[in-house]
C-alpha cells in the first residue's frame, strides 16, 4: 500500500497524535497548579519605593490628564465617524 492511497487513515492518526500532545501539555499555569513560592525569585521581592504624597499628587494629575485626552480623542473620532457616515455603534459580539 502506498502513502497516498492511505492518506486518510495517515490524516486520522496524526490528528489523533495532534490532539493527545495538546491534551497531555499544561497549555499554560494557573495559580492552583503552580505555587513558586519557594524559587528564589519569589523570595527576593524588589525593593520598596517611598511615595509621599506629592508623588501621589503629580500621579494622579497625570492619569487625570491623559483620561481627558483619550475621552477627547475618542470624540474627535466620533465625530470624524459621523462626517463620514461610518457607523458608531458598538461591534456586535459573535
Amino acid at each position: 500500500m502506498s502513502l497516498l492511497k492511505n492518506w486518510k487513515l495517515i490524516l486520522a492518526t496524526m490528528t489523533v497524535a495532534m490532539f493527545t500532545a495538546c491534551a497531555g501539555s499544561s497549555g499554560g499555569s494557573s495559580d492552583e497548579d503552580y505555587d513558586d513560592s519557594d524559587s528564589p525569585a519569589a523570595q527576593k521581592s524588589a525593593p520598596k519605593e517611598h511615595i509621599d504624597e506629592n508623588k501621589l499628587k503629580k500621579t494622579e494629575e497625570e492619569a487625570v490628564a491623559i483620561t481627558e485626552e483619550n475621552h477627547k480623542l475618542r470624540k474627535e473620532i466620533f465625530e470624524a465617524k459621523n462626517k463620514l457616515g461610518i457607523s458608531t455603534a458598538p461591534a456586535s459580539e459573535e
